[in-house]
């Protein structure tokens, strides 16, 4: 949140709900937690992995012997806070004058940020959005152009001219500058150039006499004094852009020497509000009991929902027989409001306990022997260690 928006905590109410629900307790709850798995269901788990990876062919496969079938069940506790935080940045932006009419124009209520609703766009999802906070717009006039509209154009210094292109400031539609500026007794009375006055990125300074402006000793500042081109030239020697002033008109501001003002765009007044963003997140915490299938794996199994729970503030689970999830539980849940408390407002939270069915089958295939897992309702298989490929023919 460190792009320009300043944090808000939450409202004082919400804190003290937020407080009442850190060391409370869910009431008794009975949970169901057993999914056997049969010996046909295993062996068309089996059958799907072995065509997947080809451990070994499939007349093999049916021909393998199950001694034991041992079912146990992976327990998934997964706790979910949904969060709201809120920040607000001061914007300034050129005003416009027929959304502003549209708005109803200025406002001199306060409004709190917490007190204007938005809600997201889905539930449980991360999401940010940006919005204008009502009542705080206002029409000031611009700081940048005093409410002129217009800037100096820096470009130019303001003077309205740039240093022609085609010709390099020299006036010659070669690029080079004609000797007899150089070489003409008379040059010795052009009057003294302004060098301060030069071309954008250039050390080529200009002279101006009246509303004309020529670059130092380009053919027109020649004739301006002599009244006559440089010898040896003609027209169809001066650059055609510039007709051999070396100068042409500055395109950043058309000539003028001043600039519509960024800041205002030219109507030489700003709008100023607030915004504020709101940040929604979801914050996840999962816990999986002890099991010989790795954690890895068990995310992307599903199971049998044995308990589930949706509130604004979700009590922790006390009275299940596993300890683990007790603690997991009371664990998550202080972690959370912690985590929440004066940072960020609780939305709602849920919690459940996944039942993730695991069978352990130890098989006989010829004279080999060995064992693999059965895991998930989808019925995924895993290998401790994976047999070489086509090991059985």
């Amino acid at each position: 949140m460190n792009d320009g928006y300043s944090s808000l905590p939450p409202p004082a109410d919400d804190l003290e709900k937020h407080k009442k629900f850190t060391n409370g307790t869910s009431s008794n709850r009975y949970f169901d937690d057993i999914i056997p798995f049969g010996e046909t269901e295993v062996r068309e788990a089996l059958e799907k992995e072995v065509k997947k990876h080809r451990y070994w062919k499939g007349k093999a496969v049916k021909k393998m012997n199950f001694e034991q079938l041992e079912m146990s069940s992976c327990l998934q506790y997964t706790l979910e806070s949904y969060t709201e935080a809120r920040s607000t940045s001061e914007v300034t932006e050129a005003v416009n004058m027929a959304a502003f009419a549209d708005m109803g124009g200025p406002s001199s209520s306060h409004v709190n940020p917490w007190d204007y609703e938005v809600l997201p766009a889905q539930i449980f999802a991360d999401q940010v959005r940006v919005l204008e906070m009502p009542g705080t717009s206002m029409i000031n006039p611009c700081s940048t152009c005093n409410s002129d509209g217009t800037t100096h154009c820096f470009h130019c210094r303001g003077y309205g001219t740039d240093k022609c292109s085609f010709c390099r400031g020299t006036g010659m539609k070669s690029g080079v500058a004609h000797p007899a500026v150089y070489t003409h007794p008379m040059v010795a009375t052009f009057p003294h150039a302004d060098l301060s006055r030069g071309y954008a990125s250039s050390s080529t300074a200009m002279v101006r006499q009246g509303s004309n402006s020529y670059g130092l000793g380009t053919p027109m500042h020649f004739m301006s004094k002599t009244g006559v081109p440089p010898p040896g030239i003609g027209t169809h020697d001066l650059c055609y852009m510039c007709h051999g002033r070396g100068v042409k008109e500055c395109h950043h501001c058309k000539g003028g020497g001043k600039k519509p003002c960024t800041a205002c765009n030219g109507t030489g007044s700003v709008r100023t509000y607030t915004r504020i963003k709101i940040y929604f997140k979801n914050e996840r915490s999962e816990f999986f009991s002890e099991s010989e299938v790795p954690q890895k794996l068990l995310y992307h199994a599903t199971g049998k929902e044995i308990f589930a729970e949706e509130q604004p503030y979700v009590l922790p689970i006390t009275k299940y027989p596993l300890k683990e999830i007790n603690d997991a539980s009371r664990m998550f849940c202080a972690q959370h409001l912690q985590k929440c408390l004066g940072v960020c407002r609780v939305i709602k939270q849920r919690h459940q306990l996944t039942a993730i069915p695991v069978c352990k089958a130890h098989y006989v295939m010829g004279s080999e022997k060995g064992f693999f897992y059965v895991y998930g309702t989808q019925k995924m298989c895993y290998f401790p260690n994976f047999p070489s490929k086509c090991s059985i023919l």
